[in-house]
């Protein structure tokens, strides 16, 4: 017999960060034996994920959404008005204790449920980061990514046949639960890498080169060619390899690189090696949501290194500006930059 109670409790502990090893074994234990409770558990899962990174007034249409996805799939659970007051701690998190504990489930469980019904209601989800948002991301298969600034991923709630499939615009760190009869392809606008289960980091904003580099395990990147008549080729990267690809000139190079540096980004840092000034300008407007400006063409080209951790805009061009020579204003808005 399922313990509604004890379901709610763990799951809440889970969603909240709140659970000990032993109460998430427990959970994990009726996850595997109880496909209903899959099935909810990835439904609050996924309203979490888009709850936890906004304010209160995003937190509650994000459960608005939730709570019609379960109405349209079925499930006798009651859709209700929810509101949210201002005293909680972590919108996000408060939300997803409400949503289990709070609206009163009257879920029915039959053992009619299969999993093939889950496939045949499953969704594709969206997450799209702003500028200075970061997400993390935990799949079906317990895969987890970690979605940069100004990036978008679309995944489904549920794997439903033998390829697991996401698409990427933007960046992100993938950490990819193994699964060798199930492959993982990572759709890019010019072309996908495809892995088994391993650890990498994708690079692919418009306009710029594609960049893959790998931490663990071995990915394959193939790239996408428009109408050059060329035969894609696959280029197969190994830890601590990167691949770049250059779109303009549809050219590849596979360089070394160190993959803990490619995925700082992950950890709060900001890594620039010997990176031009219009380049790390594209990371600081992505990582501070604010507008670069040069006033003057010369800065664009200056070439600077450095490593900062969970620094400020205003400590990072202090000491950029200390390396090489130029002045900057930074308001409230906008960066400028100026010889």
């Amino acid at each position: 017999m399922i313990s509604e109670e004890l379901f709610t409790t763990l799951a809440a502990r889970k969603l909240a960060g709140e659970a000990t090893a032993e109460e998430q074994q427990e959970l994990d234990a009726m996850l595997q034996q109880h496909a209903v409770l899959r099935e909810r558990y990835l439904i609050l899962q996924q309203y979490f994920t888009e709850s936890a990174y906004h304010n209160t007034s995003d937190t509650e249409q994000a459960l608005t959404r939730t709570l019609s996805r379960i109405h349209a799939s079925g499930n006798d659970i009651p859709v209700k008005r929810i509101r949210f007051t201002a005293v909680w701690k972590w919108a996000g998190v408060a939300a997803a204790v409400l949503l289990i504990a709070g609206i009163g489930f009257t879920y029915r469980f039959t053992t009619t449920v299969k999993q093939e019904a889950l496939a045949d209601t499953a969704q594709w989800l969206n997450r799209q980061n702003g500028k200075a948002t970061k997400a993390i991301i935990e799949l079906a298969d317990g895969s987890k990514i970690w979605l940069n600034a100004d990036s978008k991923l679309t995944y489904p709630e549920v794997f439903n046949n033998n390829i697991r499939e996401v698409y990427l615009e933007g960046e992100a760190f993938f950490d990819v639960a193994s699964n060798p009869e199930r492959p993982f392809i990572i759709h890019l606008a010019k072309g996908n890498v495809q892995v088994l289960g391993t650890s990498f980091n994708i690079r692919a904003y418009n306009n710029e080169p594609i960049q893959t580099s790998v931490k663990t395990g071995k990915v394959a990147f193939i790239p996408a060619y428009d109408g050059s008549g060329k035969k894609p080729d696959t280029i197969y990267i190994t830890p601590d390899e990167k691949v770049i690809y250059e779109l303009k000139s549809e050219s590849i190079k596979k360089e070394a690189t160190y993959a803990e540096d490619d995925k700082a980004w992950t950890e709060g840092r900001l890594v620039f090696r010997n990176m031009t000034l219009e380049e790390i300008s594209f990371e600081l407007e992505r990582a501070f949501g604010k507008k670069v400006t040069f006033m003057e063409d010369a800065p664009r080209h200056y070439r600077l290194t450095g490593n900062f951790q969970n620094n400020n805009l205003q400590d990072i061009m202090y000491y950029l500006a200390r390396s090489k020579a130029f002045h900057y204003d930074i308001t409230d808005s906008t960066l400028v930059i100026s010889q």
